[in-house]
């Protein structure tokens, strides 16, 4: 009799542990969830065009196709937002090629600031060029121009200023990528040489502005994308990741298959590098600190839409559908699960407590982040 009551005595002090434990872990473990349903929406989510373009500045985005309309943040549609003469240049339909926080391309041909209102022009590509792309740096911008022989010439324009500067140095090269470290304000150039009977990346380093620092030459060597921190540039090829001190020295390499493959976001200074398609070090992720440093990160797998968010983290699109915000180390933080299927999402430090969601029915919907409250996602 008294072994049966301490075996009953056993098994309940047991249940009660295994509840204590699993509440918990479930604490401990699983992160904030929030809902985000229809009724945080803001105004009605409205149709767009399938292939159509998102872009953001101070007051506003715009959405940029065959008929390209301009909203405010929350959604309320607006008067195109350029004077009558520039009507004249960019039409009743301007398109938006390519945006950066402060710029906008329209017509591949013209560029437009975006800080004030109305737009104002800052430069028109000349006659049998015209604008590929651009990349804004502090207060200047690099404008890259398609020239007639096809081929890609960044130009150097300060802020203020109409007139570009062709940069030095980097002739006999077509230009592939840059990046801007805003620390040091230095960016480095990826480009292919097209004066060798092989293929043969180059590197050309700026300083303050467009003062050449110097080239680094890579022969039989191809990469495909650049990202620049103060001491160091991070090179990207088919299989394979180089890190470069800013002198040519390599400070570590990786090789593995389908690095081409991936996404990036800066992040704190550095950059968080994400390989969907590549496992190195039973990481599918790298965070490189400004000096170069690495750190290896798994993150969860089929993550899209990266983009850097507030407060030093950035958000993503996971393979069900929700949106996480992850930090520097690579823990999700927060899920923000919808009641629709997104297709893409945007977030804009112009509006920091909406979120853009891009539906696969191609409907825009708008979402407020301070109406819905948090819960614990058991």
């Amino acid at each position: 009799m008294i072994r049966k009551k301490v075996a009953l005595f056993v098994t309940l002090i047991s249940i009660i542990v295994g509840i204590i434990t699993r509440n918990h872990l479930q604490e401990l473990f699983f992160h904030k969830h929030k809902n985000l349903q229809s009724n945080d929406l803001l105004n009605k989510p409205f149709l767009i065009e399938e292939g159509a373009s998102v872009h953001f500045f101070k007051n506003g985005f715009a959405v940029s196709g065959t008929n390209t309309k301009f909203f405010t943040h929350d959604g309320k549609e607006m008067n195109l937002p350029f004077k009558p003469e520039d009507m004249v240049l960019v039409g009743d339909s301007p398109n938006i090629d390519k945006s950066t926080f402060r710029y906008v391309l329209i017509n591949n041909k013209f560029i437009y600031d975006t800080a004030t209102m109305p737009f104002k022009l800052v430069y028109t590509a000349g006659e049998g060029s015209e604008g590929f792309d651009m990349r804004e740096m502090g207060d200047a911008l690099l404008i890259i121009l398609k020239t007639e022989d096809k081929l890609l010439r960044p130009f150097f324009i300060q802020k203020d200023n109409i007139y570009a500067v062709d940069l030095n140095g980097i002739e006999n090269s077509h230009y592939l990528d840059v990046s801007y470290d805003p620390i040091t304000r230095g960016f480095s150039i990826l480009a292919l040489a097209t004066d060798t009977p092989y293929p043969s990346s180059r590197v050309f380093n700026f300083l303050n502005g467009n003062s050449p620092q110097g080239m680094l030459s890579l022969n039989d060597l191809l990469f495909y994308k650049i990202y620049r921190t103060q001491k160091t540039i991070i090179l990207v090829g088919i299989h394979q990741i180089t890190c470069y001190n800013i002198d040519g020295s390599i400070k570590w390499n990786i090789n593995a298959p389908n690095t081409y493959l991936h996404e990036a976001v800066p992040l704190d200074k550095g950059w968080v590098l994400y390989f969907p398609k590549s496992r190195f070090n039973g990481a599918n992720a790298l965070y490189v600190y400004s000096d170069g440093n690495r750190e290896f990160l798994e993150l969860p797998h089929e993550l899209t839409n990266l983009q850097p968010y507030k407060d030093q983290q950035f958000i993503a699109l996971d393979k069900n559908g929700n949106l996480v915000t992850i930090n520097k180390s690579g823990n999700i933080l927060k899920t923000f699960a919808f009641d629709i299927q997104p297709r893409r999402v945007y977030w804009s430090p112009y509006a920091s407590n909406y979120l853009y969601v891009l539906s696969r029915d191609n409907m825009v919907y708008i979402y407020s982040l301070n109406k819905a409250d948090f819960r614990k996602d058991e």
